[in-house]
């Protein structure tokens, strides 16, 4: 069974700045310039989170 607990360290910080900086990003008003830095940040995100997931079979 997987653990419950939540990762901490570098990795964790990381992925709470690039969460926290997608949040305020929604919250300004849509332009060419926030679609490219959204795309970066989700481009982060997923690098972030790469080896939290498994392929299904």
């Amino acid at each position: 069974m997987p653990s419950r607990s939540r990762p901490h360290g570098p990795l964790q910080r990381a992925r709470t700045r690039v969460n926290a900086a997608i949040r305020r990003l929604i919250d300004e008003p849509p332009s060419p310039q926030r679609t490219d830095r959204y795309e970066r940040l989700l481009a982060q995100w997923r690098e972030l989170h790469e080896d939290d997931y498994t392929p299904a079979a």
